[in-house]
């Protein structure tokens, strides 16, 4: 379609109308002559060279709420999309952007159109960095969601770079800086295990507060790893469970996913924590649910929820926290940590502390290097306080696998029965 673009005069201010798309408006408007005339200029270089089809101009609002809706759909078929990691999307559009994204038209956007809609964030939800952080990295997924569209050829907000715009940034380093998760020391590990033991067959729920604390602190696994493992999955015989997936508690079904490539690997059953887990799973033997952790209704697992609700609680009941009962006023009830010293990280202590154990322990046992730490951990780039490259894990003869066994569990330093004095 051939256009004639001219410049009008509309509400005491300047416009571009293409003549031959019934005066169709491009673009927003000026307050002088020389801004329309550039803006003209730019225009028609964008057409000519295909970087801007203004038959088919499209709003950034409009383009962002199909963005997330296709997104979302796009998650229903399956693949490796999932409700969960697209749900900030909308989320995003419903709370903060749809009154602070820019007006304009997708191929006007620029690194102006960033800090214009960062400045917005700021004033009119008051978000912390973080936040705004993560707003703008979204939005660089729609913008290159666009891309793939057709919709633009390229766009200079995917060049937007944080560091050469620090006044934007926060003055204070605690909204920068990612929260430090509490470590839960050795002696309270093993007093908290101690004292679960002697309860354990009290009843199921009994045994679960033991069998969760002790799984987290001699695996080092991510809760939802945890939580994922069937019991098809736990090899007693090699001492091992594959893990390989977790359950997707918004879609209701297992998922055969790890958090990365490195995640999918098979850990070790550390000697001390063996007769423990063959004892849970004998206690289970008769539920049909195939959980590690089996819900007390349906065939799924124990929620992620309620088993920090169980930590939570656990830790209260043997002086590790203060919590109090708030009642909503829909009617709901939560609880609210009062006071702990690990507050804020109920389950991810345990993961600290097995990485902190191992990492610690390196310089004196030459079976804990950096390659099968890392595999232990689930990292495909190990850090602690450090970053560490390691390579893949390789296999080991049979003598040496079990002597690293070992190495691990001296490590870490639990029992599940310390003898009493």
């Amino acid at each position: 379609m051939d256009h004639e673009l001219r410049i009008v005069p509309k509400r005491n201010k300047l416009v571009i109308q293409d003549f031959r798309n019934n005066r169709k408006q491009i673009g927003k408007s000026y307050s002088t002559q020389g801004a329309a005339k550039a803006a003209l200029r730019k225009l028609i270089e964008d057409v000519a060279t295909e970087k801007v089809v203004i038959g088919d101009r499209h709003k950034v609002r409009d383009l962002y709420i199909k963005f997330h809706t296709q997104r979302s759909a796009d998650a229903d078929i399956g693949g490796d999309l999932t409700k969960e990691s697209i749900r900030r999307y909308e989320a995003y559009w419903r709370l903060y952007l749809h009154n602070t994204l820019p007006d304009v038209y997708i191929d006007e956007l620029n690194n102006k159109s960033i800090v214009t809609l960062i400045k917005a964030l700021n004033e009119t939800h008051k978000l912390p960095y973080k936040t705004v952080y993560n707003i703008v990295s979204a939005f660089k997924t729609f913008v290159r969601w666009c891309i793939g569209e057709d919709t633009i050829k390229h766009s200079p907000v995917l060049l937007f770079d944080w560091d050469k715009h620090k006044h934007l940034r926060l003055r204070d380093n605690n909204e920068i800086k990612p929260k430090v998760t509490a470590l839960i020391s050795q002696n309270q590990c093993q007093d908290l295990i101690d004292i679960l033991f002697k309860n354990k067959n009290k009843d199921w729920l009994s045994g679960f507060k033991l069998m969760i604390i002790s799984s987290l602190a001699f695996t080092g696994l991510r809760l939802s790893e945890l939580i994922g493992i069937t019991r098809d999955k736990i090899d007693i015989k090699n001492q091992l469970i594959s893990i390989d997936g977790h359950f997707d508690f918004r879609q209701g079904f297992r998922v055969n996913k790890t958090k990365n490539k490195g995640s999918t690997r098979p850990i070790d059953i550390i000697n001390e924590f063996l007769p423990l887990l063959k004892w849970w799973l004998v206690l289970n033997k008769s539920n049909p649910n195939n959980y590690l952790f089996p819900a007390t209704r349906g065939n799924g697992p124990i929620s992620e929820k309620k088993t920090r609700e169980t930590v939570w609680k656990t830790y209260a009941e043997n002086g590790l926290a203060e919590l109090k009962e708030v009642t909503m006023p829909s009617g709901g009830k939560y609880l609210r940590v009062v006071n702990s010293p690990l507050e804020g990280a109920p389950t991810k202590t345990f993961r600290h502390y097995f990485a902190t154990s191992l990492v610690n322990a390196m310089s004196s046992d030459p079976l804990l290097n950096k390659n099968n730490i890392k595999h232990a951990l689930g990292h495909d780039q190990w850090s602690t306080t450090e970053k560490i490259y390691g390579n893949h894990q390789i296999a080991i003869p049979t003598e040496r696998k079990i002597r690293e066994r070992n190495s691990i569990g001296k490590a870490i330093g639990l029992t599940i029965n310390k003898p009493t004095e």
